[in-house]
């Protein structure tokens, strides 16, 4: 994916999980745009990433991928 439209239709695709409110959701899915507007500029991203929702970490992988677009080690992944 190369444009802010396609990454955001990839990130509405996914489902908000369950016992997350629908604002906790927006702001979760703003960071994951974030987070792919920085990786379209070949940016830094340099916010803390460390979300509970596996749903998140989902959206920050190229699709169809294990492959993050963040460097694995800046950021901490659950455990469940």
């Amino acid at each position: 994916m190369d444009n802010l439209n396609d990454i955001k239709v990839y990130i509405d695709s996914f489902t908000c999980p369950a016992g997350y409110n629908h604002y906790a959701w927006e702001v979760t899915k703003k960071l994951a745009l974030e987070v792919w507007e920085s990786h379209l500029e070949n940016k830094r991203f340099t916010r803390p990433v460390n979300f509970l929702c596996m749903e998140f970490y989902q959206m920050i992988r190229k699709p169809g991928s294990e492959e993050f677009i963040l460097p694995k080690g800046s950021f901490r992944m659950p455990s469940c």
